[in-house]
């Protein structure tokens, strides 16, 4: 699992556009060819391809000569690709206040849209957009870095079997009486259709 350390890339990395980009560019494609798939204006793209390019997320892999018009082939890099990623220890303390601010812009959109689905009363699980699942467990610290571990797996199998994810350690400075000490622990587990926000939906008009 690749950790982030430059604040820039973690902010791409963490803005759903930009990570929409790198998922249709798994292979070569132009960016005629995203804002197609995207259905969004192509001089929109510009600006976000140009800086993942800049970032080395994006890579130029072809260009093609039609006529008077040159065709760009972009591809997403092989560190870009992971699905899951962690931000470098150093790099939460140093950009604390720009993560959490790029956090909320991920979390909002899916809370609103989870605000709108119990408004209208949706309970049909094949027509939602959004799901939370809410647990309150007594575990120690071990047990309790032990379930992230196994959550990181599960996670990990759905979207990509093959993406390399390496276990949270318990950190260094934990004594044995904190790592056995029982705690109360909450788990919120937010997924939700990215383009069905309303936000998505007003960039798309």
């Amino acid at each position: 699992m690749k950790k982030i350390d430059d604040i820039e890339v973690a902010k791409m990395l963490l803005d759903p556009r930009k990570r929409n980009i790198l998922d249709i560019a798994k292979n070569p494609v132009t960016v005629s060819q995203m804002a197609e798939e995207l259905q969004e204006k192509q001089s929109r793209l510009y600006y976000h391809v140009k800086k993942l390019e800049e970032a080395g997320l994006l890579e130029l892999v072809e260009t093609r000569q039609l006529g008077n018009l040159i065709e760009k082939y972009y591809q997403t890099s092989k560190a870009a690709g992971q699905h899951i990623f962690q931000l470098d220890e150093s790099l939460q303390v140093k950009h604390h206040g720009a993560l959490m601010e790029q956090i909320m812009n991920v979390l909002q959109p899916g809370l609103k849209l989870l605000e709108q689905e119990l408004k209208n009363g949706r309970v049909d699980k094949f027509e939602e957009a959004v799901h939370l699942a809410i647990s309150f467990n007594k575990m120690t610290g071990k047990e309790w870095n032990n379930s992230h571990n196994r959550m990181l797996r599960a996670i990990k199998e759905e979207v990509n079997p093959s993406e390399d994810v390496k276990e949270v350690p318990l950190p260094s400075d934990l004594t044995e009486e904190q790592m056995n000490k029982k705690s109360k622990y909450a788990y919120f587990l937010l997924s939700y259709r990215i383009d069905e926000t309303p936000e998505d939906k007003d960039k798309q008009k």
